[in-house]
């Protein structure tokens, strides 16, 4: 009976630390899930990144042509913002015809004998100022012109030699003026110049202002 009872308590025993050996512990069953979502983790974070980064220098691919793009067409622009656009032939003020005549038209140079430089009117035309800034026709020739005709009388020449242009009266000349051998005296920088204009015939001048 004693060795009966022996034999159940060693096998009681037996079976008792073969339960504790075999049963899994809940530290090594987390500690064996830990590494597997750590793995999983790394690998699908890794992924992740490398997408988000090819996203990345795509679009910035993308942003850089379109600035390329804007900038070529902003320098474009702004090169043909640049170039003068192209002068008109004639005048571009119009203005009521006050008065009209047909004539013969001169020229005369600043270096003419007796001539200072400083025409009648008092402009100095001698420091290269042989254009009349007027803030109603712009830039204007300056002409000799008849008596009648106040210092900023406003004159239109049109078909002349050199086309069709806006003068302003700011010189007298002896055989200048309606009635006389020339109608208008156009100013050159030169004699030499003027010899070259020489004379513009038959030429129509309009009256479009009386003085300034």
């Amino acid at each position: 009976m004693k060795k009966i009872f022996m034999i159940f308590n060693f096998f009681l025993i037996f079976m008792i630390m073969g339960f504790i050996f075999m049963k899994p512990s809940k530290k090594n069953f987390s500690i064996a899930v830990v590494p597997r979502s750590l793995t999983t983790n790394l690998f699908y974070g890794s992924q992740t990144n490398l997408l988000k980064n090819t996203i990345s220098q795509d679009s910035n691919k993308l942003n850089t042509a379109v600035a390329a793009m804007k900038d070529g067409i902003v320098s474009q622009t702004a090169g043909a913002s640049v170039v003068d656009p192209p002068k008109p032939s004639g005048p571009v003020v119009d203005a009521t015809v006050l008065e009209t005549l047909v004539g013969t038209m001169s020229a005369y140079g600043l270096d003419c004998v007796g001539c200072s430089g400083v025409v009648g009117s008092g402009y100095p035309a001698r420091e290269n100022n042989l254009m009349y800034y007027d803030a109603t026709y712009g830039n204007l020739r300056i002409v000799a012109g008849d008596k009648k005709y106040p210092y900023g009388t406003v004159v239109r020449a049109i078909d002349s030699k050199i086309g069709t242009f806006d003068a302003i009266i700011l010189d007298r000349g002896g055989a200048i003026g309606i009635g006389k051998r020339y109608l208008f005296d156009l100013l050159f920088s030169t004699e030499a110049e003027a010899s070259q204009f020489g004379l513009s015939r038959d030429t129509t001048f309009q009256i479009l202002r009386y003085g300034y």
